[in-house]
């Protein structure tokens, strides 16, 4: 009787361990497939959805800025770039319907919507009203119908639409901290059951060997040691595995993507700054409260600046900015609109696109390494599905060899 339950709760064990690691790799799996392949996108997508949306109003101003005097502002790219960016906010809002929205969400995405169509008319219409006049009174000086309905479009974007896009991407990051959270936990508490229940399998199976010594005087039984190491091993290998991928979430998220959202923010910020400039000079009955507003948000660009890189280019940025407003005060504004909207070395629009350009080379990095920290966690599950049935499953085999020619004899005596 007494070897029937050291030989139960053997089995027990070694099946419960199987049972823990096997479905403790499994949500593994699955958590790693929500942050990697769900949530991460979502949070990245709405970043992008910011940023796109800030940088549509900066060209929308360009555009404005220029009118029809070409030879002095390159209209044709900020049409381009114009183009691309209520692309991508399209592009991004779907992406975002489609990954599934928390809360909320789903309003908040069709009310944007609604008001992207209301921002598409408005400026729709500013640069029709802009289009109609040939000759403007003055250099950069849309007409006042122009300017009316452009200001209406801004205030809609800032007020509404930037807030939005916002609020999208703060229950994004929400979504994504909860489920790296929920994954690193899970992880860890399938690691701790895997350790607790594979010493006790190790321990059953070393007074079970002892068991078998006493009684029928035979110093080892070669399967039972095998199943003790293997289950010792396995033990130290899952749990281990298991605690591993907790660290390998929680550090791909915390190392990788943060840093990338906070410089995709800090990209929508430049551009919204960048734009400042540009409304700053079409709309002169206003300068002093663009030119605050630019100030404040280079105070957030400069706190951004986490590399001497950033801080270079930042600093040349800025220095254009101080040449374009000497030229606004010197009377020269066909030289400011030239520096703002001419993507050529020496203007201003040049420094931001060089400053742009960096900062997203930054966040790429980050992102590509946030990528490669998913994938080198699902290599490292590679093979997990297979081994502890394999291996633990022998080894339940191997406690029934062991004991059964011990049955027999206990019988025979």
């Amino acid at each position: 009787m007494r070897l029937r339950l050291w030989t139960a709760a053997a089995l027990a064990l070694i099946a419960a361990l199987l049972v823990t690691l096997v479905s403790g790799v499994s949500d593994a799996r699955g958590d790693l497939h929500t942050v990697g392949r769900d949530t991460a996108p979502q949070a990245a997508t709405a970043a992008e959805l910011y940023y796109s949306l800030a940088d549509m109003d900066a060209q929308v101003a360009n555009v404005l800025l220029i009118g029809h005097e070409e030879e002095i502002g390159n209209k044709q790219s900020a049409l381009r770039q114009l183009r691309r960016d209520r692309a991508a906010v399209s592009a991004a809002i779907q992406k975002l319907v489609d990954g599934g929205l928390s809360g909320d969400g789903d309003e908040v995405a069709r009310a944007l919507l609604a008001d992207l169509a209301t921002y598409d008319s408005l400026t729709g219409q500013a640069r029709l009203a802009d289009d109609q006049v040939v000759d403007r009174v003055s250099v950069g000086r849309p007409p006042a119908l122009a300017i009316n309905f452009y200001l209406t479009a801004t205030a809609l974007l800032h007020q509404d639409m930037l807030p939005a896009a916002d609020r999208l991407g703060a229950d994004a990051e929400a979504g994504l901290s909860a489920s790296t959270r929920d994954g690193r936990d899970s992880a860890r508490t399938a690691a701790l059951v895997v350790l607790a229940l594979g010493v006790a399998a190790v321990a059953v199976l070393v007074g079970f060997q002892i068991v078998l010594a006493r009684r029928f005087r035979r110093i080892v039984n070669p399967a039972l040691a095998a199943v003790t190491l293997a289950v010792a091993i396995v033990t130290g290998l899952g749990a281990g595995l298991l605690n591993d991928h907790g660290e390998r979430l929680r550090d791909a998220k915390t190392e990788s993507f943060d840093p990338f959202g906070t410089l995709a923010r800090t990209r929508a910020i430049a551009s919204d700054a960048n734009a400042d400039e540009s409304r700053y000079l079409i709309l002169p009955d206003r300068a002093d409260y663009y030119r605050a507003q630019f100030s404040d948000k280079v105070a957030v660009l400069e706190g951004a600046s986490g590399n001497q890189e950033l801080v270079r280019r930042l600093a040349a940025f800025r220095r254009d900015d101080t040449a374009l407003v000497a030229a606004v005060r010197g009377g020269d504004r066909a030289a400011a609109i030239g520096m703002a909207t001419n993507v050529g070395r020496g203007n201003l629009a040049f420094e931001f696109f060089d400053y742009q350009d960096t900062l997203d080379d930054f966040a790429s990095t980050y992102h590509a390494d946030f990528s490669r920290r998913v994938d080198d966690a699902e290599d490292a599950l590679s093979g997990w599905d297979v081994l502890p049935p394999v291996v633990l499953g022998a080894g339940i085999l191997l406690v029934l060899v062991a004991v059964r020619p011990r049955l027999r004899e206990y019988r025979r005596r």
